[in-house]
């Protein structure tokens, strides 16, 4: 019988989605080439909503940690609401957007990686797992 994981681990499991996102975001052209322009945009609202629209505090989140995603978010919020809905990944790569984006998520994910990934079964005050990042 499964348990319904505790508040700590959600956010544990929410700020290492985070991570994910932003290690997209943080890799630029390429990442809109692999994914598409719509899913450059909504993989990180799935986490990070539109205009923070809806976000909740995340205990796993350092300050730091949440003001360099802050930055990002309001970043990607800016790009999307001046993009056209319908938009290939050429024409969302054209605007420079994930260029202006991609410093701003590579310190966000820098800042992140400083601690690492944080159990997902397990509650932890600190990140058990170290990951290297090129």
């Amino acid at each position: 019988m499964e348990t319904t994981p505790s508040s700590r681990i959600i956010d544990q499991r929410v700020r290492n989605r985070i991570m994910e996102e932003l290690l997209g975001l943080a890799e630029g052209d390429e990442n809109i080439r692999q994914i598409g322009a719509g899913e450059y945009f909504e993989a990180f609202y799935d986490w990070v909503p539109h205009r923070g629209d809806g976000m909740r505090p995340n205990s796993a989140l350092t300050p730091d940690e949440a003001a360099l995603i802050l930055k990002v978010s309001i970043a990607l919020d800016e790009a999307c609401d001046a993009t056209p809905r319908m938009v290939s990944a050429d024409e969302l790569i054209a605007t420079g957007w994930p260029e202006r984006i991609r410093p701003l998520a590579q310190a966000a994910l820098g800042q992140m990686l400083k601690r690492g990934r944080f159990s997902e079964d397990a509650e932890e005050d600190e990140p058990s797992s170290a990951i290297p990042w090129p």
